[in-house]
């Protein structure tokens, strides 16, 4: 490749040359990742797309994730680790979300998500009786919601209505969403630890855990939260990488497609460290020459 300046010649590095020269360390990456995707959240905001159904509903799921982020990053510097795992779990819940709208047909997606919206907001309504005797009452006309519920009955049967009702627009359990947009060990690993936290608390960053289960083995327990520490840096860059790198891709961004590149070799190389080189799955074919990967799961 030539740059222009007096003919010379310029190569373009290879992945693996790249990967040794970039860091390693996920904590500045997490720092460069969530840089890069706060500028490409505006961006993707302000961009065409934004302005179409179905593009308002990915960046709006992107803008969660990168707020997400944040706010994980923020709970890691006041050493709110436990704190921090609720929040990965709903960065993973809204990246299954938007690459299972991604994958379907974009017209049947937002009409999924529209009156899963409208469901969920009746069934708040009833609860509180459509705010009857109150000021707010007449912006919630009981007629005209369940006008709009009989409406969406006929688009779809007694089962289906059911499971949008339960599950939201995707209709499935969350276990069988992470399962269609390929991220069932993220979801055995990830989400069953964070759930832990949401619903009680983790005994691992208890005095319960070091008391019982580690007594007199200090050494093990600080071992064991360290790991946890760094699944919890390596998951939320994987689940933001991966999502902003499509983002970049849909904007068409050649600049951030590149910056995120780098990145996720860079998280390639941690992984690397931590838990050895990517293994191609039995009976997978082996990438064409030149393709390399980013951000496995």
């Amino acid at each position: 490749m030539r740059d222009g300046v007096g003919g010379r010649e310029r190569r373009l590095r290879e992945p693996e040359e790249v990967k040794r020269r970039v860091t390693g360390h996920i904590g500045k990456l997490n720092e460069r990742l969530l840089h890069i995707a706060t500028r490409l959240d505006s961006d993707a905001r302000s961009h065409a797309i934004a302005r179409t159904p179905p593009g308002r509903i990915l960046t709006a799921f992107y803008r969660k994730s990168v707020n997400t982020f944040r706010a994980i990053q923020l709970l890691k510097g006041k050493r709110l680790i436990e704190e921090a795992w609720i929040m990965l779990r709903v960065l993973l819940e809204t990246h299954v979300n938007f690459f299972y709208f991604l994958k379907g047909d974009p017209k049947v997606m937002c009409q999924r998500y529209a009156d899963a919206a409208i469901l969920d907001k009746l069934k708040h309504l009833r609860e509180v009786n459509f705010y009857e005797g109150t000021s707010m009452a007449a912006l919630h006309s009981r007629h005209n919601w369940e006008e709009t519920e009989t409406e969406i009955r006929t688009r779809y049967s007694a089962q289906e209505l059911k499971s949008l009702r339960r599950n939201g627009f995707t209709g499935l359990s969350f276990e069988d969403r992470a399962k269609a947009v390929g991220l069932r060990t993220m979801y055995e690993a990830c989400y069953r630890i964070a759930s832990r936290s949401v619903h009680l608390f983790d005994p691992a960053e208890t005095s319960v855990h070091s008391h019982y289960a580690f007594r007199g083995r200090p050494k093990e327990r600080r071992e064991l939260l360290r790991l946890r520490r760094a699944q919890l840096e390596s998951n939320q860059n994987m689940l933001l990488g991966r999502l902003s790198y499509v983002m970049a891709e849909l904007i068409k961004s050649p600049l951030a497609s590149g910056q995120l590149m780098l990145v996720g070799l860079g998280y390639e190389k941690f992984r690397d460290a931590t838990s050895g080189p990517a293994q191609e799955e039995p009976g997978e074919q082996p990438d064409p020459p030149g393709t390399f990967r980013i951000w496995r799961e």
